[in-house]
């Protein structure tokens, strides 16, 4: 599809066509507090952010949903879904999370398809915004996830001085395109993509080499590494993991969760509620009988690292697009590529 550009001063055009017949969400606030909040107007928008604490997974996987109501009523039992129906774009997302939300999309197709995730993202818009001023904490280059971006988009805009560049990613994105008055891209302005995409890459300095994880992390299981992160200080500077769940909740593609049900006091009608989990959490591992299957700290730090390298249950497919947010927010100091490299020593 074709290429164009817009001059930073009218990106508020963009804006405002979607603001016609969307709700939009976009990166606020500069700084540690940016986070993805509804967007009603430029003054709104930052899009010279470095990331944001909490992902945009949220608007796919809400932290708590109710799924469905139900009832009983002489002697009959009803159920009524929950489907939210909002259309919405998100606005300004960065190549890792880009990624992290396309493995969620195959994470909820796999054998069954998740009906409230999918009504989500079909009636979601993704602009995305390739990052060039990539945060100390990132190691996307790493994870194939960033920081620029060549997928998963239905409009894509790169920061090339006083003009953004709009690649199309999608029909969605090509019928708003319409809306607006915008000129193709010349050969320069492609030059100067590329040329933002290497500058980018050299501010990155968290390297890893995750092609053999999986298949050292599934051999490596009794490796010393996960008791000295959980009962012996830690290692390279970090402490012991505090199995508070931090991780879960700033990664992008972490996707477990709980499902219960609320009862009113009539015990005839209630709510069925999925609230999102942290394999973290000692309760997480808690079933019948007082019995815990993940119980020990070591083997529950353990098993999150190895699902974002790809080894748990059985896989080989990562789960991490290094967008580098649990280590930034990890009050115990623990940096996932220091775990990364010291597997990588065993091989």
């Amino acid at each position: 599809m074709k290429s164009y550009v817009i001059e930073k001063k009218r990106i508020g055009f963009l804006l405002e066509e979607f603001l016609k017949n969307f709700k939009v969400y976009g990166p606020t606030k500069p700084g540690f507090d940016s986070s993805f909040d509804e967007i009603k107007s430029m003054d709104d928008l930052n899009l010279d952010y470095k990331s944001t604490v909490i992902p945009p997974k949220k608007f796919f996987l809400p932290p708590r949903e109710i799924l469905f109501e139900f009832k009983t009523e002489n002697k009959k039992f009803e159920i009524k879904e929950i489907i939210n129906q909002e259309k919405f774009v998100l606005f300004g997302v960065h190549p890792c999370d880009v990624n992290a939300i396309i493995k969620l999309d195959r994470f909820f197709s796999d054998d069954i398809k998740d009906t409230y995730y999918h009504n989500r993202r079909k009636n979601s818009i993704i602009v995305a915004l390739n990052c060039v001023h990539p945060d100390e904490y990132s190691f996307c280059k790493s994870m194939n996830a960033g920081p620029f971006l060549d997928k998963g988009y239905d409009i894509l805009l790169t920061d090339i001085g006083r003009k953004y560049l709009i690649e199309i990613g999608s029909n969605k994105g090509k019928k708003i395109i319409k809306g607006i008055k915008i000129a193709e891209a010349s050969y320069n302005d492609i030059n100067k993509k590329e040329k933002k995409c290497i500058s980018a890459d050299k501010k990155i300095k968290k390297i890893i080499d995750p092609s053999w994880l999986p298949k050292l992390a599934e051999e490596n299981l009794d490796y010393k590494i996960w008791i000295d992160l959980a009962e012996r200080g830690g290692v390279n500077g970090c402490f012991s993991c505090l199995s508070c769940g931090s991780c879960s909740l700033v990664c992008p593609t972490c996707y477990c969760y709980d499902v219960y049900d609320k009862l009113d006091l009539s015990l005839k009608k209630g709510i069925r509620i999925r609230e999102l989990d942290s394999c973290q959490l000692l309760e997480y591992g808690e079933a019948a009988l007082d019995f815990n299957f993940r119980k020990e700290r070591r083997d529950r730090i353990r098993h999150w690292m190895n699902c974002k390298f790809g080894a748990a249950a059985g896989g080989n497919n990562s789960s991490c697009v290094g967008c580098g947010r649990c280590i930034l927010i990890c009050p115990a100091k623990i940096d996932i590529t220091k775990v990364a490299k010291s597997l990588w020593s065993k091989r």
